[in-house]
């Protein structure tokens, strides 16, 4: 270190230094555990701390100040404790490579470990198990991993990963050292390479491969053994002893090879043609010789065995075959057509002619599987379809002119059943409309009053009440199940009921009301007794109006009271309990609210038809709170008004759309 120390770390017996000074050996018990007693690798950071790398018990850091050991593993922050190489960036931070558990980045200064591990993203280091760490002039960090060489960009922070097949001779990377012209020396378990991380890679062509051909002790090379002096010089051990050398002594071949096909194959045996292949440029062939091989040369003798070769042929491949020895290309069940087949080549030392070689190709096709033979066979297909065509059009003419009458003679009986079926309906209407309590009475009792009444079929299910009763006046708005016809029978129950209740039977307290119709209904339709499966129902709005003391009595089965006066808009509530229902329920009960009446006070009860109704630019419901600011809008007009703007308002917001529900709305100002 730099006060002179030396600092041996061993395989089994743990941790020793050596003063030369004093020439004392000092011997740290932290290291006696069998784990610790591992030491991988060593490091002094610029503090001065000494940084201890373990296989199995992490990383210990030795403070030269108080003589004592900090020790970092997997319950303090590092994802692994099998440790590999420690290492110092330029900004201080500390990177330990680990055996499994990725890289981690130490900052000394917020005392924080962040973890790179290996993850489905591809911007993700590569594999977990790092075996060393280098830092280039930009602050980009390279990883050597058991599965490539990866950089994690200083700008994006995103790693980029090298394979063998982006030029690397082997995936497993021991070391990373640089040479004075910013290459990167790499000890592989297949060679060593040197990558110029700022070329362009085409072909891998920003790797340059060395093997025992080029003097190396073996292709595999050792963990941690690897050294570089201050001259530069460049120490790697392997297998079988170590090798060094100066990176800028070792030069390149620079010479550009000829590239020349040497031979067309068929079931491997060349094939003789009428010229050389060598010099042919275009070569025509028959559907029957859709399948060959051709054999290719690069003419660079110094290390012809390490010659490299790049091919594709236009037309099947869409991309160029990785760099490879191979001096060959196959291709088998070709269809007919034209073809290119492009080989480019490259040195011992990958210097590429990427000009290379190209051979014109033509398969020309079966007959069958020619222009001409498929015009013929559309001619074929389309006159055989067209005489097919004819004779089904005057078979199709044939059935339809009978279908023709069948349709007719079951239209006019369709017809003639409608009809019927349309004229009772149209007498039901006379019929539901004959026992509702006419306008003229209502108007009469309540001058300034409308009813908005709007079916959305011939007849409809929802319907109003009205009647005198001991000198208070009982009005109802009701909404039964469904419109139409189903919902016009409801009405006829409905009306009866109120008439029985509050007529003969002399109930005029709304919640009562709303108590003897629900029981009514469920009477009426046997509902809850598993003889008819029916949960028919409705929804109701009872007010009744005693004039002598100006009170208002109201009460709702779902349906609210609406009161609007020139300085207040109010809504009382109905109770959330419908008439009628699928379960018996004779204990139901209904809240009455009592009402002072003001001068000019307007009270309004509708169904839900009018508020639930779609229309508008985008086709949405006219909704509740729409409602209410209509209410609010047209108070000032007289309730005659109110009836016709209320109707025109419906109209212009349904438009094209189709009425969706019977529409009924009450209203009634008192002044």
């Amino acid at each position: 270190d730099r006060d002179g120390i030396i600092w041996v770390g061993t395989w089994g017996a743990g941790l020793n230094s050596y003063d030369k000074v004093t020439k004392k050996v000092t011997i740290y018990p932290e290291f006696k555990n069998v784990s610790a007693a591992t030491i991988v690798s060593i490091f002094e950071d610029y503090q001065g701390n000494i940084w201890v790398a373990t296989y199995g018990s992490g990383v210990f850091v030795f403070d030269k100040k108080t003589k004592k050991f900090t020790k970092y593993n997997s319950d303090s922050g590092l994802s692994i404790d099998n440790i590999y190489n420690i290492y110092e960036d330029s900004k201080k931070n500390i990177w330990i490579a680990t055996d499994g558990g990725g890289v981690i980045k130490y900052n000394a200064y917020s005392n924080v470990f962040r973890v790179y591990e290996r993850d489905e993203v591809s911007s993700s280091i590569s594999s977990n198990s790092v075996n060393c760490t280098y830092e280039d002039k930009k602050g980009n960090m390279w990883f050597g991993t058991s599965n490539g060489l990866n950089k994690l960009d200083a700008q994006t922070g995103k790693f980029e990963a090298f394979f063998e097949k982006d030029g690397l001779p082997n995936d497993f990377i021991y070391c990373i050292l640089p040479d004075s012209k910013g290459n990167l020396w790499l000890s592989t378990n297949k060679g060593v390479s040197k990558f110029n991380p700022e070329a362009k890679n085409e072909n891998g062509s920003a790797f340059r491969n060395y093997d025992v051909n080029d003097g190396l002790q073996a292709l595999e090379f050792n963990q941690g053994a690897y050294f570089q002096s201050k001259s530069g010089e460049i120490f790697l051990g392997g297998v079988n002893g170590f090798n060094a050398f100066q990176p800028e002594k070792i030069q390149d071949n620079p010479n550009i090879p000829p590239v020349h096909i040497i031979s067309y194959k068929r079931f491997g045996k060349e094939v003789k043609l009428d010229t050389l292949i060598y010099d042919k440029k275009y070569l025509e062939l028959s559907y029957k010789q859709n399948f060959f091989s051709f054999d290719f040369a690069a003419l660079d003798y110094q290390m012809p065995g390490k010659n490299k070769y790049s091919y594709k042929l236009e037309g099947v491949d869409d991309d160029w075959s990785p760099p490879s020895t191979q001096r060959y290309a196959s291709y088998t069940e070709l269809s007919g057509g034209d073809y290119v087949l492009r080989v480019r080549g490259a040195n011992n030392d990958g210097t590429w002619n990427d000009e290379g070689v190209t051979l014109y190709i033509r398969i020309n096709p079966p007959f069958w599987k020619t222009k001409w033979f498929y015009t013929l066979c559309a001619f074929i297909v389309i006159g055989g379809f067209w005489g097919f065509l004819k004779y089904r059009t005057s078979a199709i003419k044939r059935e339809n002119k009978v279908l023709e009458e069948k349709v007719e003679e079951r239209t006019q009986e369709l017809a003639q059943k409608n009809k019927d079926i349309t004229s009772s309906i149209q007498y039901a209407k006379r019929i539901q409309l004959a026992i509702l309590p006419p306008l003229e009475q209502v108007f009469k009792y309540f001058p300034e009053s409308f009813i908005l009444y709007k079916p959305k079929d011939i007849v409809s299910g929802d319907f109003y009440w009205f009647g005198v009763k001991d000198g208070k006046k009982i009005i109802a708005a009701v909404d039964c199940t469904g419109h139409g016809v189903p919902g016009a029978f409801m009405s006829m129950i409905g009306h009866n009921l109120l008439n029985q209740i509050i007529s003969e039977n002399g109930i005029t307290e709304p919640d009562e009301i709303l108590n003897a119709l629900h029981r009514g209904v469920q009477s009426a339709l046997r509902q809850g007794t598993n003889v008819v499966d029916t949960s028919d129902g409705m929804d109701v709005s009872i007010c009744c109006i005693d004039s002598n003391n100006e009170v208002l009595r109201y009460a709702g089965a779902y349906r609210p009271l609406f009161i609007v006066n020139k300085d207040k808009f109010e809504k009382i509530d109905a109770d959330k309990n419908p008439i009628g229902g699928s379960q018996l329920d004779f204990d139901r009960k209904f809240t009455a609210h009592t009402v002072k009446i003001n001068k000019g006070d307007a009270f309004y009860m509708a169904s839900d038809g009018y508020a639930d109704q779609f229309g508008g630019e985008k086709g949405k419901k006219f909704m509740v709170k729409r409602f209410n600011e209509l209410l609010i809008a047209m108070y000032p007009e007289s309730m005659e008004e109110q009836s016709k703007i209320m109707d025109k308002t419906f109209e212009d917001w349904k438009g094209t759309y189709q009425q969706i529900d019977d529409i009924l709305v009450i209203g009634m100002k008192f002044q």
